[in-house]
């Protein structure tokens, strides 16, 4: 009867463990989410964003982000760009 107590409590203990572990990579420092400024993505430091200093959703929507289709994304084009989804409720 011990053996079987025992056996459970290592049994629950190991798939509990197995069950917690996390194997998804750290969010980086001081990330926490939060997606990169205009001027941490601005690699070279011109002013601009083109589609080599972006990744992500940025890059997947570079296009419809340059406003004027000049291959390069200003501060003014960034924050004017509003990411698509569902428009806020007022309730």
């Amino acid at each position: 009867m011990n053996n079987i107590k025992s056996w459970l409590a290592v049994s629950a203990v190991l798939f509990s463990t197995a069950v917690f572990a996390d194997d998804r990579p750290s969010p980086p420092p001081g990330g926490g989410g939060k997606p990169p400024s205009f001027s941490e993505m601005d690699q070279n430091g011109d002013g601009v964003l083109t589609s080599d200093e972006v990744d992500g959703p940025i890059r997947d929507h570079f296009d419809d982000i340059d406003a004027n289709g000049d291959g390069e994304i200003t501060e003014q084009e960034f924050a004017d760009h509003r990411p698509p989804g569902p428009p806020p409720s007022d309730q």
